[in-house]
């Protein structure tokens, strides 16, 4: 999944932990709490906004766990199924394809309110909202920097570590085929971190806008669920061309997989998908 600005991030990591790593009811159950803190670290907010805050914030948990979870856990299946036999290209897309038809209706959700929720900072919550991001930023800007070399390796190693988890082993083979993508990858850190000043900055021309509230809350919204529309031409480029070297690693890997192997891939899957109907019925 792509990368986002901090403000979106907490939704984005609430997906995340959904759809591969949410394997505890009572992390999922206190979702709503984590992402207020979050929030609470980027601006000040007082009583009724903090109020207004966490009403929807439950009020989008209560609506994932009844709607949305039991649609992921299908998904699993299917999916589980799907992985006993070689892909495709194509297969590979509609897969990807659906994580994001995911992540779009999670976004069409929770934009509005959290669009309504940011026209209504005043001037002094902007600043400090403004700042805070300009300081995560700096942060960010400085564990991006780093050694090509080393970057690559750390992609040889999460790649590796990801399907290992998911296929309980890897073969020599296996190994050779990620370490020859990796070579092949572009960082992209660098332009990530300009689209996400272009984003920020347009968050901080609308805020700052004297406008009436409908008419800003919709600039926001749009600005929130149209993220990539500020995305530099580099990325997207580096992006298109790094996800094409992934897809066509995805379809050697796939190759190269042993029964075992697609074994453990479809327990881990059903495993996941059982642990989300569990979680969806509101038991521990």
């Amino acid at each position: 999944m792509r990368k986002t600005l901090p403000l979106k991030s907490f939704v984005l990591c609430v997906l995340l932990l959904l759809t591969t790593a949410c394997s505890s009811s009572f992390v999922y159950n206190r979702l709503d709490t984590l992402a207020g803190w979050y929030l609470g670290s980027l601006v000040s907010l007082d009583a009724d906004q903090r109020q207004q805050l966490q009403q929807w914030l439950t009020r989008t948990l209560d609506w994932h766990r009844q709607s949305e979870l039991q649609r992921y856990a299908g998904f699993l299946r299917e999916l589980s199924q799907q992985v006993l036999q070689p892909g495709t290209p194509a297969s590979y897309e509609q897969t990807q394809k659906q994580f994001e038809r995911f992540w779009a209706d999670f976004v069409a959700k929770t934009a509005p309110d959290a669009a309504a929720l940011l026209q209504r900072l005043s001037p002094q919550q902007v600043d400090e909202l403004i700042g805070n991001m300009d300081e995560k930023a700096r942060e960010r800007a400085g564990k991006e920097a780093g050694d090509l070399d080393e970057w690559r390796r750390d992609q040889v190693k999460g790649l590796t570590r990801f399907l290992k988890r998911w296929s309980g082993s890897v073969s020599d083979e296996q190994k050779a085929l990620i370490a020859a993508t990796a070579a092949q990858l572009e960082p992209s850190q660098h332009e990530w971190l300009a689209s996400q000043a272009a984003w920020q900055r347009d968050l901080e021309t609308i805020l700052r806008t004297d406008a009436v509230s409908g008419e800003k809350t919709a600039r926001i919204e749009q600005l929130l669920t149209h993220a990539d529309n500020r995305w530099t031409q580099e990325y997207v480029d580096k992006s298109q061309r790094n996800r094409q070297r992934y897809l066509d690693l995805i379809t050697s890997l796939d190759a190269t997989l042993s029964s075992r192997q697609r074994q453990h891939m479809r327990s881990k899957l059903l495993e996941l998908a059982a642990q989300l109907d569990t979680i969806a019925r509101g038991k521990s």
